[in-house]
């Protein structure tokens, strides 16, 4: 299932996993930067690093 994480910004978590996976080292930075996701109330912070230890 494609949820949104970001509401603020519109970004869905698969737009977000793409991302990560294309990245040998991601990070909530490189995400923001390439996405807007988190960048304005920071409420889908905790999402996106989840998303992001789940490759690790």
């Amino acid at each position: 299932m494609d949820r949104l994480i970001c509401l603020c910004k519109g970004v869905r978590e698969n737009t977000i996993k793409d991302l990560i996976n294309k990245i040998d080292f991601p990070s909530l930075e490189i995400i923001q930067e390439n996405t807007n996701a988190a960048t304005n109330c920071g409420r889908c912070i905790n999402a996106i690093e989840t998303l992001i230890k789940q490759k690790a």
